[in-house]
């Protein structure tokens, strides 16, 4: 009988296998998001499982201890699951131990089951039924889907063409399976949210393709990319420069000047938020692409910005301009091009640097330091 049951869940058994053999290929992606992969590839695992296992322990009252348990591990392991995808969307900065108490509530709700039926029961004829908070095990993995949906949207920038429609599409499929699985019969949201995160990978997978290696920003190509795609929603832009790599690689290294860049890197990611997105666009070359017309709130990032890269002991030149109905995104990139350098020549005046003897090409005299 367990036999059969695992026969007909084939399909999820065989994308399970073959995501894992996936995801051990260490090179797909070198930041958090695999350990979230796995959370969710492990809980659905544990899903197919639970599901033959509960089955079978439904055939005898004499398992009804054990087919407590095989639920309570049910529900739980299905936000779990969502919650895993969830966590591979947002931010490093958004992600907290917080989005894990919906998670523990639903195991404790449905804990109460080993004396009360609140959450779900068994009745005289051993046939299980909901309780009053029985709901809850699936408001859960739909709170956490609905929270992947609000933050793939956020996400504006990171997405282009037919990538931008993947992630709701797989956000309402599984809301689709899991009013499926409150209304009617079966278990359809394990093998929605196993489809969900291989194409949540690939999404991400292809964003791995737009990252600059070096620093974790999004690179010169897709700088270009986003211009094009979302002229019309870009309201303002910030060029930005570092100041002294070049004497940084001659007197310390080139590894030295790839370890300044990355803290500038990390400046701008902690800095960017969803109404703005950061780029790496040459080897000390670097953009920001604001969704958002408020100078004051511009200006504001900018200095903190440029506040962070000098606590860290280096220093970066500026400029930004806000596009109207007289300066387009292009004539807009020129003036903030003109105002960093302009930014670059008092930094220079300032330091009482010769800047004819610093002038050698910056971005030809790295390793890592060029795209």
């Amino acid at each position: 009988m367990i036999t059969e049951m695992l026969l007909q869940d084939l399909v999820p058994l065989f994308l399970i296998l073959l995501f894992g053999i996936r995801l051990l290929d260490k090179k797909s992606f070198q930041n958090a998001e695999t350990k979230y992969f796995w959370l969710t590839l492990v809980s659905c695992l544990l899903l197919v499982f639970e599901n033959v296992l509960e089955a079978a322990a439904a055939q005898d009252p004499a398992l009804r201890f054990w087919r407590t348990v095989l639920s309570i591990l049910g529900y739980t392991l299905r936000s779990t699951a969502a919650l895993g995808l969830l966590l591979v969307i947002v931010s490093r900065k958004n992600r907290s131990v917080l989005w894990w108490i919906p998670c523990a509530l639903t195991f404790l709700i449905n804990c109460t089951a080993f004396f009360s039926d609140a959450a779900f029961g068994f009745d005289a004829d051993y046939a299980f039924y909901r309780g009053p908070l029985g709901l809850v095990s699936f408001i859960v993995p739909l709170f956490y889907i609905l929270m992947i949906l609000i933050f793939s949207f956020s996400r504006r920038a990171e997405k282009s063409g037919a990538e931008r429609f993947i992630i709701p599409c797989c956000v309402l499929f599984c809301i689709a399976a899991t009013v499926k699985g409150v209304f009617f019969s079966g278990d359809d949201l394990t093998a929605a949210i196993i489809i969900s995160s291989i194409f949540f990978y690939i999404v991400l997978y292809s964003h791995d393709n737009r990252l600059d290696p070096l620093t974790g920003l999004l690179n010169r190509r897709a700088c270009y990319d986003d211009c094009a795609a979302l002229n019309k929603s870009i309201k303002a832009v910030a060029s930005l420069d570092m100041n002294g790599l070049k004497d940084l690689n001659d007197s310390r290294g080139h590894q030295a000047g790839d370890e300044a860049l990355k803290m500038i890197g990390r400046c701008l990611r902690d800095c960017a938020d969803r109404k703005s997105s950061a780029y790496r666009i040459g080897g000390d070359e670097f953009a920001i692409l604001f969704f958002r017309d408020d100078e004051e709130e511009i200006a504001a990032l900018v200095n903190k910005i440029k506040e962070k890269v000098a606590a860290g002991g280096y220093g970066i030149s500026v400029g930004y301009a806000v596009c109207g109905s007289d300066r387009d995104l292009s004539a807009a990139i020129s003036e903030s091009d003109r105002l960093m350098y302009e930014d670059k020549a008092n930094y220079y005046k300032t330091n009482g640097i010769d800047r004819r003897k610093s002038r050698a090409p910056e971005n030809g005299t790295e390793t890592e330091n060029a795209q």
